[in-house]
């Protein structure tokens, strides 16, 4: 076809008889829809990922965990008030309905009539009771008494 040619409009307008003026437009309209989609499919199967790691990662019964607000220096109250000795490693575990405390004691050889002042180690029940925390403690004299949750 040169310069100079007649331009035959039949066939200009003939493509099928498609105007292809904002075919563009719905194309890319079309696939930022499906982006969404694409994304907010992913976005779903990520939040209902995190809720099962999470659920999964809850801590069992039997479980070591980190000592609820407060209930470390409760313990460490208790043994200072009660037992009068003082606590030098608390570790605790829980227990589904209490706290279970594993706790080292400092020994007391210069105190003889008493043979619980050479024990080192003691055990504590922790339950929160109106926003207080209720100790029952006592010396660890056996291995089986040194079992968490028992």
């Amino acid at each position: 076809m040169g310069i100079f040619d007649q331009i035959d409009e039949s066939e200009q307008a003939n493509d099928d008889g498609k105007n292809r003026l904002f075919q563009t437009h719905v194309e890319s309209s079309g696939k930022s829809r499906t982006y969404l989609k694409l994304l907010g499919i992913v976005v779903v199967v990520v939040i209902i990922a995190g809720i099962v790691v999470s659920y999964v990662t809850l801590p069992q019964p039997g479980d070591l965990v980190r000592a609820p607000k407060g209930l470390e220096e409760a313990v460490r109250d208790h043994f200072l008030v009660n037992e009068k000795r003082t606590a030098t490693d608390v570790t605790v575990y829980y227990c589904g309905t209490f706290y279970w405390a594993r706790v080292g004691v400092e020994k007391r050889p210069d105190i003889k009539t008493n043979p619980l002042y050479l024990l080192s180690t003691y055990n504590a029940r922790a339950t929160a009771d109106e926003g207080k925390w209720k100790i029952m403690s006592g010396p660890v004299t056996a291995p089986e008494m040194d079992v968490p949750c028992n």
